[in-house]
């Protein structure tokens, strides 16, 4: 490479500073009108980047956006809209199911333990109190619906209720009583 190429690849690349630039200018121009016109561009930027370097830093000025009605509306518009729908999802009670407490009784006098199971728990027993005179009882909430349930006598022998007399099918060989809690379905 000879030292033009090498001048203009520098050229090119951008890594000449102005005065290597001026010298280069002058040694590629033959047209001395061109080479002048070229020269007052390269002395204008110079001058430019010399006042750019002396020059403070512009301080930038940010105006706040003023409130407009506009903004005042869709704040509103907004605040509104969540507290219905607060209202709606949160705060409206559950029209569609009701619960009722439901008493369950059996007269056992000689047993030492009594459950209840049925459809509206899973059939998990649940212990009733003994009362007086050898009754049984304990108190449910039930939703409305219809249910199977079985009185458990001492923690192995499954019953009926024997004073409900809607029954089906258990599936091993007995029966469970069916009641209807609430409304009817």
């Amino acid at each position: 490479m000879n030292e033009k190429d090498i001048l203009i690849s520098l050229f090119i690349d951008d890594e000449m500073n102005i005065d290597e630039k001026k010298q280069f200018v002058k040694e590629i121009n033959s047209d001395d009108d061109f080479c002048a016109d070229t020269l007052d561009m390269l002395q204008t930027e110079q001058t430019l980047y010399n006042l750019a370097e002396e020059a403070p830093p512009v301080p930038v000025i940010r105006r706040k956006e003023p409130f407009r009605i506009a903004t005042y509306v869709s704040f509103a518009a907004l605040a509104v809209s969540l507290m219905v729908m607060v209202k709606v999802f949160l705060m409206t009670p559950e029209t569609s199911v009701s619960e009722h407490m439901q008493r369950f009784v059996i007269y056992v006098p000689d047993a030492g333990q009594v459950s209840v199971a049925g459809s509206f728990n899973g059939w998990q027993p649940v212990r009733m109190q003994k009362t007086d005179g050898g009754y049984w009882q304990v108190l449910l909430p039930l939703k409305n619906g219809e249910y199977a349930y079985s009185y458990i006598i001492d923690g192995v022998r499954q019953m009926p209720d024997p004073t409900t007399p809607a029954r089906q099918d258990d599936g091993f060989g007995g029966e469970n009583s069916v009641i209807t809690v609430g409304d009817k379905i």
